[in-house]
């Protein structure tokens, strides 16, 4: 019996092998009986045909059991380097969570710091500012006087005619029903309060003090009809010039004529003085 021997990798095989314990390489049949003279040129021929297709199926199997391994371990591998990556993202996950925190921790810590820096400040202020008030409390004092007689509106005017009259209480919907004649004015205290239009008027006399205002104007073609207007403003009108005013009625007032006589005319907080025109 001949020794037999892998067609692909040379290594010894048994006799009766059909693939090649080594590589998997198939092997040629073996013919027991084969007959010789002409027909063992044949079988030769044959023989050798039949080794090289089988040594094509064995490249082929040796090819793709070559694959077959590398994508077995590519798989094999793909997940520890799927586990490499999800270790990194879970790393860099808990490192800014890690830093947001620490964050959150300083900002609140420099709140609370800011807090009760400010609290200092604002106490220290407060002692400070009580300490100035007592100090120069009469000095306050005159400047609160002084504010409040502004926020009435009344200005610095000293007489009982617009005693505790303020011009913002003027309601322009009340003076626009409110057409008493200079008649019903001139007769009555009656109307002491009330909201009040005078359009079209010519400034007789107009004289500034302390930053408010006084006028006598008149409505009549003969100066007969005289309103004293109070304003606790300046106002740019002058003698001769035609104004609108709108404001609050006071009580009558007596007022000396510049020939020595007196006059009794109603008067009027102004809340507004426009000039609507200058006089010839």
């Amino acid at each position: 019996m001949e020794n037999r021997y892998c067609t692909n990798c040379g290594k010894e095989l048994p006799r009766d092998a059909e693939f090649c314990l080594y590589c998997g390489t198939k092997q040629p049949t073996v013919e027991r009986d084969a007959p010789r003279g002409d027909n063992q040129y044949n079988q030769s021929d044959n023989h050798k045909s039949n080794d090289n297709q089988d040594n094509e199926l064995g490249n082929t199997f040796t090819t793709a059991t070559s694959s077959a391994g590398a994508l077995t371990k590519q798989k094999i591998n793909s997940p520890k380097k799927s586990k490499h990556k999800n270790k990194r993202i879970w790393f860099v996950l808990a490192a800014v969570v890690v830093i947001f925190i620490g964050l959150a921790i300083h900002a609140s810590t420099s709140s609370s710091s800011a807090t009760g820096t400010s609290a200092s400040y604002d106490n220290s202020s407060s002692d400070n500012s009580s300490s100035d008030d007592t100090d120069d409390s009469d000095n306050y004092d005159d400047t609160d006087d002084s504010d409040t007689d502004d926020s009435e509106d009344t200005g610095d005017f000293e007489n009982e005619a617009v005693a505790g009259i303020s011009s913002s209480d003027y309601d322009a919907t009340e003076a626009a029903e409110n057409t008493y004649s200079y008649g019903e004015l001139l007769k009555s205290d009656d109307y002491n309060g009330e909201s009040y239009n005078i359009t079209n008027a010519q400034v007789l006399q107009a004289s500034e003090d302390d930053g408010a205002t006084t006028l006598l104007v008149y409505t009549d073609e003969y100066a007969d009809d005289i309103f004293k207007v109070y304003y606790p403003d300046t106002t740019d009108a002058v003698e001769d010039d035609y104004v609108t005013i709108k404001g609050v009625l006071g009580s009558r007032e007596d007022y000396d004529t510049q020939s020595g006589g007196s006059n009794t005319v109603p008067t009027i907080v102004a809340q507004d003085v426009s000039v609507t025109g200058q006089g010839s």
